[in-house]
């Protein structure tokens, strides 16, 4: 009598070659999640910086009028050049400040006070994808000016309806297409 001959039964799991094809897929979409991911974080900080300069548009124009309902119209010209941070009830957290030496500011993603440009200055944290003339450090500089009126239609005389919260240099944020 013959008995069966036994093969070898193949055990259940992955080859090397089913691994290393797992594990090169796996890292391909890793990669790929990564820089997306980075661009989002880019896209959140300009999100935030649009919001805290909305924030001090907004703070400014209440303001203005507080000032004109209290018939004090003439001390609009008073918050020329003056950090507008004050004018809120609680700064962002990553505020550090007035300061009068920009050249001491180490940290990026921050806001400061410029006290020798009367600028209001924002350190851009991750500078990739950002563009702007300034020389050293990638930032953002704001300064609050004065919205004048000519009511009389003549040259000479002219009232100040306003203030506005103005950049003082072009910038923008590139992304990858």
């Amino acid at each position: 009598m013959r008995l069966p001959v036994r093969r070898p039964s193949r055990q259940p799991g992955f080859t090397l070659l089913e691994l290393v094809l797992v594990i090169l897929i796996i890292s391909i979409l890793g990669i790929a999640a990564i820089d997306r991911l980075l661009e989002y974080r880019v896209d959140a900080e300009r999100a935030m910086v649009r919001t805290v300069v909305g924030n001090l548009r907004s703070a400014l124009g209440m303001e203005v009028a507080k000032r004109v309902a209290r018939d004090r119209i003439r001390t609009i010209n008073n918050l020329e050049n003056s950090n507008p941070f004050a004018l809120l009830a609680q700064p962002p957290e990553n505020y550090i400040g007035e300061i009068e030496d920009e050249s001491r500011v180490v940290e990026n993603g921050v806001w400061y006070f410029d006290t020798g440009t009367s600028a209001l200055v924002y350190r851009i944290r991750f500078a990739d994808y950002f563009r702007s003339p300034l020389p050293g450090p990638a930032r953002v500089r704001y300064r609050i000016e004065l919205v004048l009126a000519n009511n009389n239609r003549d040259n000479r005389t002219t009232q100040v309806t306003g203030l506005n919260l103005v950049p003082l240099e072009n910038y923008q944020w590139e992304f990858p297409k």
